[in-house]
This record gives C-alpha cells, structure tokens and sequence, in this order.
C-alpha cells in the first residue's frame, strides 16, 4: 500500500521514425537524460542569444549616444571655430587700420619735427623792414645793420633765451637758443622786450628801432664758436 502511494518516477523517451528510399521504416529511441540535455542546452544557447543581443542593444543605444554627443561637440567646435574666423577677420582689419594709422601718425609726427627743426635754424632776416648792411672788419664774424625808427629787430628761429645782458659797444645783448648747437646773438641799444628763459617762436621782436638805437650786431654761434651770418642768412624774409 504505502508502495503503491509513492509518487513515480515519470520517465519518457523520444521516438524517431525514418523511412529509407526503399520505404522500409526504422524507429529509434532517444533516452530522456539526452533529450534533458538537449533541452537545457537549448535554453542556455536561447539564453545567451537574449543576453547577446540585449547587451548589443545597450552597447548600440550607448554608441549611438556617444556619436550624437560628438556630433553635437563637432556642430560646437565648427561653430567655435566660424567665429573664430570672424574675430580673425576683424582683429587683422583692425591691425591692417592701426598700422596704417601708426605709419600714418609716424610719418606726420617726421614731418612736424623736420618743420621744427627747420624753424628752429636761425636762417630768418632779423629785422621787420629794410635796412642797410655791412660786416664788422674786427673781431668775431658779425653783420652789422643799420634801420629807421620803428622797425622791429627779429628772432630768426624758435629758441629759448639763453641771456639777457650788457654790452659794452651797442648797450644790450640777447642770446637765443635754438638747439642743435646753434645760438643767434643781438646786439641793440634799445630796451630788450624778453627775459632770460622764455621760448620764442620765429619773429619774436626782441628791440624796437628807435632814433637812438637803430644799429644792431648780428652774430650765429655754431657749437660756441661764431660763424659767418652770411652762410645761413636769408635775406628775403
């Protein structure tokens, strides 16, 4: 009885039927443990092809995430790089106008200083009006001019004045500087309208000719040794 209540053990077998050419039929049997086999072999390969193919579903969504990042980064960077371009563009326009500017600015600022240097060389007539002309016989090179009342005696350059002082023979002397190493001397009896230390442009007046002062001693200084007045002088203004 208690035999008879124990549960069996089921056991089943796998059946193959063939047929040859000749139609003559052959059976085999293929036991329960193989066909057991077989079958988790079967589940396991299933297995593995999900697995598989669920893994190359994630590796493909990841790549495709990568690939849409890097496109993004490469929009980006083009991007980036087409504004970079226009900086360049402008940053070069704006160098190409400075530089002309500078050249520009260069070119006017050796032009104003050749002007100031050329203004600066007493090469001017130093009286406003006509007068006659003779040159000292003694001592340093010097003209000596004779003018009417109410002429103006002149700087013949920009300077500075260097002095004011005495002078024995014509009463006052005024020392201009006019750099360079030149200097332009005056010598009048009249009252000196400058003082020791102003900067003068080209035509100051210096003395005004009066009845009683209407010589005056003309002297240029080259590196503190006196020239000949004739070599730079220009007699038309």
């Amino acid at each position: 009885m208690e035999q008879q209540n124990k549960k069996r053990k089921s056991k089943f077998a796998l059946l193959l039927v063939t047929e040859n050419e000749e139609g003559v039929m052959k059976q085999r049997h293929i036991s329960s443990g193989i066909v057991e086999v077989a079958a988790i072999v079967l589940f396991l390969m299933i297995v593995g092809v999900i697995c598989r193919f669920i893994y190359d579903s994630i590796t493909l969504k990841d790549a495709r995430s990568q690939l849409v990042d890097q496109l993004v980064t490469i929009n980006n960077l083009t991007d980036e790089n087409e504004a970079l371009s226009v900086e360049n563009s402008t940053l070069s326009n704006k160098v190409t106008v400075l530089s002309e500017t500078v050249s520009k600015k260069a070119a006017t600022e050796d032009a104003i200083s050749q002007e100031t240097v050329e203004n600066a060389l007493p090469k001017g007539f130093p009286l406003s009006g006509s007068a006659t002309m003779e040159e000292a016989t003694e001592g340093d090179p010097m003209l000596v001019f004779t003018a009417a009342a109410g002429v103006n005696v002149l700087t013949t350059g920009t300077g500075v004045v260097l002095s004011v002082d005495a002078d024995t023979e014509y009463g006052t002397k005024i020392v201009v500087d006019h750099g360079n190493g030149y200097c332009s001397v005056y010598r009048n009896n009249g009252t000196a309208l400058v003082k020791a230390g102003e900067e003068l442009g080209k035509g100051y007046i210096l003395f005004t000719i009066e009845e009683d002062n209407q010589k005056l001693g003309y002297q240029i200084m080259k590196d503190d040794a006196y020239i000949d007045p004739m070599t730079m002088i220009d007699i038309n203004g």
